[in-house]
């Protein structure tokens, strides 16, 4: 079918408008009807399933030695100096619940934190399911904790401003790495 004489015929019939009003809100209606169903996260039994997360503290903040003060380019590898560092993975289930996109759409964030400090960091959940989020966070070292102390880390997931599921664990402090490659 041909339909470059149909668009050039103008100005068009009654029929011709008739017809393509009657299309455009059938096709509109379906979309309106249709189209917003989706799988949405809902807050209820959101958990944190497992945590693998090191805390690691490099008190180390001195460059390596140069022979005959000669200018030389040197890489650093591992945790800056005089930082902490909280690596790893958190996984968190979410269930998914069948609603219409809307306004109401619940919007869920991960938040670390270390017990010692007000500070967190964040990130924002934007699948269901099974999710296993990557956790890297370097704070600077407030000097409070030390190689081989344990040192409370808070796992949050939070809906606005409330905290829909919680878990705290105790992890050791180990001795973060600084190595140079000059």
């Amino acid at each position: 079918m041909n339909s470059l004489p149909w668009l050039l015929d103008w100005p068009p019939s009654r029929g011709t408008i008739a017809v393509f009003v009657v299309l455009t809100a059938f096709s509109v209606g379906t979309l309106v009807l249709f189209g917003g169903v989706t799988d949405e996260a809902t807050a209820e039994n959101v958990t944190i399933e497992s945590t693998d997360l090191t805390v690691r503290l490099n008190d180390e903040v001195t460059f390596p030695d140069v022979e005959n003060d000669s200018v030389q380019t040197c890489m650093g590898y591992g945790t800056p100096g005089d930082s902490i560092s909280v690596l790893g993975d958190v996984s968190v289930r979410i269930p998914a619940e069948r609603t219409r996109t809307d306004a109401r759409a619940e919007r869920l964030t991960l938040a670390v934190s270390i017990d010692h400090t007000a500070e967190r960091t964040t990130q924002p959940l934007t699948r269901t399911g099974d999710v296993t989020t990557d956790v890297f966070w370097i704070l600077d070292d407030d000097e409070t904790l030390a190689v081989n102390e344990t040192a409370g880390v808070e796992i949050s997931v939070l809906s606005g401003n409330s905290t829909v599921a919680n878990s705290t664990t105790s992890i050791p402090v180990k001795k973060g790495t600084r190595t140079y490659d000059c």
